[in-house]
């Protein structure tokens, strides 16, 4: 393969990004030589997304004059994790080699002063060695001397093998074999995920797992987690990208849960390149709530199709929790035939009851939702009230529906979420705890239902029924 190589353009004027709604889909902006000629690849190069185009330069008529006489030119400045690693640094493998030129990066053209570099962005060039001083242009500025290097990342189907050598700089501890890691979206300050992940990474770190928020951790952290880790899962994100700073991958592999339809291709480009093994699932059972592109939000109903993909062995059933054999106990005493649960921590009520007809909505199962066999299909890990908005057309009433949570506010939020699931014959079930008795208490204060305790030496209930 040809090496990457540096133009070198005098009196270069270099512009600012703009976009502009007469012409949707392009980055106006690039590099004019000093006889106002547009230089040739210095306009953002994509396969995919906003395609870079030159500027036209009556748009931005005033021209600056440098500071500096020599710089060189790092094409579109990203203040986007991903797209920062993987375009807005493709042309600073010449950087390294000049650290005493600055960088110029060209920048949108209404930041004016007041953008600044994020932590992370000035420990990711510290990581490849790159000390050069930094500008940003916001208005057409001229320097007497500009490099331009060729990219070594093209967006997002090409890298140089050159330009993959100079970012995989970082040397993290050893692999740790088994250790497997899961690279989480649910704290992070965005809807591009799917909302009900965290539940799911509950039965993670119960499995083994280590769950890392990236978005917590200094650049240097993440890559450790990276380095030591034998399996790197989660959700397609750009926090996979940022395997292509580290020094070794052997032993290293890849599960990447898409967000809708194929991957983006970055990851095929990446994976090639530095020769991961890395494998790709599309989940069935998961909702699309929004998708524009590629920013998607969508719900999971439970962790079944994840931990199937993952491989993570099934886990056997956990002990009753208080109140759980009471209520088995008492469901079979009634002889009911159709029991819905909310808010449990396990399904064994579910389980062992007897009833033919059994559901389990909660958000804090602590067991393996494929815990128990006789129970498949019938197991959602999600609030009741979305649970019932996104799944349910027609309810049907049950007979019994036990609910549990940590508060009285929950227990009572529940309660009523689950009224139009019942009809005048239904039971409630609220454990015979701190806060089953005060939702037990406020139902009675509110008028309209009778409580009745039923103590048992594996946890009490409380039996509920509209007066």
């Amino acid at each position: 393969m040809k090496r990457l190589e540096n133009r070198v353009v005098t009196s270069a004027v270099v512009y600012p990004v703009m976009t502009r709604d007469d012409r949707p889909g392009e980055l106006l902006m690039g590099v004019f030589d000093g006889h106002g000629r547009f230089v040739e690849g210095t306009a953002t190069d994509r396969r995919s997304g906003l395609r870079g185009v030159p500027i036209p330069r009556d748009l931005l008529p005033d021209i600056a004059e440098a500071d500096v006489p020599e710089a060189i030119y790092a094409g579109d400045l990203h203040m986007h994790y991903g797209h920062f690693l993987l375009e807005s640094l493709a042309r600073l493998w010449y950087a390294a080699e000049h650290p005493e030129l600055p960088i110029v990066w060209t920048a949108a053209h209404h930041w004016g002063d007041r953008e600044r570099f994020r932590s992370w962005q000035r420990e990711i060039l510290e990581i490849l060695g790159v000390r050069n001083p930094i500008q940003f242009v916001t208005r057409p500025t001229r320097f007497a001397t500009l490099h331009v290097p060729d990219i070594g990342y093209r967006y997002d189907d090409w890298i140089h093998p050159d330009h993959a050598r100079f970012l995989a700089r970082h040397s993290g501890p050893p692999r740790e074999p088994g250790r497997r890691i899961w690279l989480s979206r649910s704290a992070i300050d965005s809807d591009v995920r799917d909302v009900s992940a965290v539940f799911a990474e509950r039965h993670l770190r119960a499995a083994g797992w280590f769950v890392i928020h990236p978005e917590r951790l200094t650049v240097r952290e993440q890559l450790d987690h990276l380095a030591r880790a034998e399996v790197i899962a989660g959700d397609e994100g750009s926090a996979f990208h940022a395997v292509l700073l580290l020094a070794e991958l052997e032993g290293c592999r890849l599960r990447i849960i898409r967000r809708r339809g194929p991957e983006h291709r970055n990851f095929r480009t990446i994976g090639e390149a530095r020769g991961l093994e890395q494998d790709f699932h599309s989940l069935p059972g998961q909702r699309i709530l929004h998708a524009e592109g590629r920013e998607v939000m969508k719900v999971s109903r439970n962790a079944i199709a994840l931990l199937d993909a993952l491989e993570v062995p099934r886990a056997l059933p956990l002990p009753p929790r208080p109140g759980d054999q009471a209520a088995a106990a008492f469901a079979r005493s009634l002889g009911v035939s159709r029991m819905l649960l909310v808010g449990v921590r396990t399904a064994y009520s579910a389980a062992v009851s007897g009833v033919r007809t059994t559901l389990v909505v909660s958000t804090r199962l602590e067991e393996d939702p494929r815990a128990y066999r006789s129970l498949e299909n019938r197991v959602e890990e999600l609030p009741f009230a979305q649970y019932a908005e996104l799944f349910v057309t027609a309810p049907q009433p049950y007979e019994l529906i036990r609910i549990c949570g940590d508060e009285a506010a929950h227990v009572l939020r529940d309660v009523d979420d689950t009224a139009a699931f019942a009809d005048s014959n239904t039971i409630w079930v609220l454990d015979d705890d701190a806060a089953g008795t005060a939702a037990g208490a406020a139902l009675e204060e509110r008028g309209g239902f009778t409580v009745q305790r039923i103590p048992s030496a594996g946890g009490g209930i409380l039996r509920v029924e509209r007066a």
